[in-house]
């Protein structure tokens, strides 16, 4: 019976942690629908230089697989950009004319305890009739356990560089659960803004 318990808790184990799941819980057009930009920068404000990295290169990917001209932002600035000036310079130059801009803004974890219940014990082959009664008849319990749930959150900007100020032209709040690993989440935010940009025309 202990043993049948700790295969059934290994099995919700797995299923909890099966992967993240990411949807933009919100979102806004700006601005009134104009031609799709030609060259999008895609910059990721991140003090991690490779957390910075996947995920520019995923989003801009992602971007890229729906039409857009997308490059990520490391490419042409190993280290975030500090200066107005030069960063306006670098844009004209190499032929952007918008910038998605995209930060972590929060993340929380929730506890949730699942009561332990009972549960019919089937592994009775070989078993005569009675055998087989009997364990069905019988219920082992399966022992409560906590539940950890983790909650990242992530806002993304697209602006278009032209005129004097530019102007935001879309801006979306992704939220993923339970993130295992930066790629995988990456891959899921990347998605997820890509295809509400697409949905909103945006690109």
């Amino acid at each position: 019976m202990i043993k049948h318990a700790a295969v059934l808790l290994i099995a919700c184990a797995l299923a909890l942690q099966a992967g993240a799941k990411t949807k933009v819980v919100s979102s806004d057009t700006k601005a009134p629908p104009e031609a799709p930009p030609k060259k999008i920068l895609v910059l990721v404000v991140s003090q991690e230089p490779s957390l910075r990295e996947a995920f520019e290169d995923v989003i801009a990917g992602e971007l890229s697989l729906r039409g857009a001209t997308a490059v990520a932002s490391h490419l042409s600035f190993p280290e975030l950009p500090k200066d107005r000036e030069a960063f306006a310079a670098k844009l004209i130059a190499d032929g952007f004319d918008a910038v998605t801009v995209s930060r972590l803004i929060g993340s929380e974890e929730t506890h949730k305890f699942t009561e332990g219940h009972g549960s019919y014990e089937t592994t009775y082959q070989g078993m005569d009739w009675w055998g087989g009664y009997w364990y069905t008849y019988e219920k082992v319990f399966v022992p409560g356990y906590l539940n950890t749930e983790r909650r990242v959150s992530a806002r993304t900007d697209l602006w278009r560089t032209t005129g004097a100020s530019g102007k935001l032209v879309w801006s979306g709040v992704s939220e993923t659960l339970d993130p295992r690993n930066a790629p995988q989440a990456a891959k899921e935010v990347g998605s997820a803004i890509a295809k509400a940009l697409a949905k909103a025309k945006a690109i």
